[in-house]
């Protein structure tokens, strides 16, 4: 590999890890307000969360069709590193090892926020279970008479 295709490595390594770097705070940030139930900053957010998604779809791309550009399209990036002139592997390993830790953490922060987010809805799934929202109510026709299953208001909230 020469000087030239190394820079071009280094450089498209550099974007990546500020990229990754940058999600990890947003999905830091996500997790966060999950925690806290702030639907409004999570509804306002869904276009950043998108935003996220086509970028890191976009820089892929963009990596995939500079790689094979340079005819190293089909080589992994330690192979990369090993291949590179002697004065750029220091750098590259720094970078690969950055962006293998925060693949590593986000992988990790998407996997305990789908946990938070399952256990809040078992929740509330119990809540609505246990007062009956989804239950007939009891109705009446006009002789007082009871006309559906169900129980009544009063029987939820003190089972609640």
């Amino acid at each position: 590999m020469d000087k030239i295709t190394a820079d071009a490595v280094v450089k498209c390594l550099e974007i990546d890890v500020d990229f990754y770097r940058e999600l990890t705070v947003f999905l830091m940030k996500k997790h966060t307000k999950i925690l806290a139930d702030d639907l409004e900053w999570l509804t306002d957010s869904l276009n950043d969360e998108q935003a996220y998604l086509m970028k890191s779809r976009s820089l892929e791309d963009k990596r995939l069709e500079l790689f094979k550009g340079l005819g190293i399209g089909d080589k992994k990036l330690s192979e990369l590193i090993e291949e590179s002139p002697e004065e750029y592997r220091p750098k590259m390993r720094m970078l690969y090892g950055q962006l293998v830790e925060l693949v590593d953490n986000i992988t990790e922060l998407n996997s305990q926020t789908t946990e938070v987010v399952k256990r809040k809805l078992d929740n509330q799934k119990e809540f609505v279970a246990r007062a009956g929202i989804l239950e007939k109510p009891e109705t009446y026709n006009r002789n007082a008479s009871k006309v559906a299953g169900g129980q009544s208001s009063a029987q939820v909230f003190r089972q609640v």
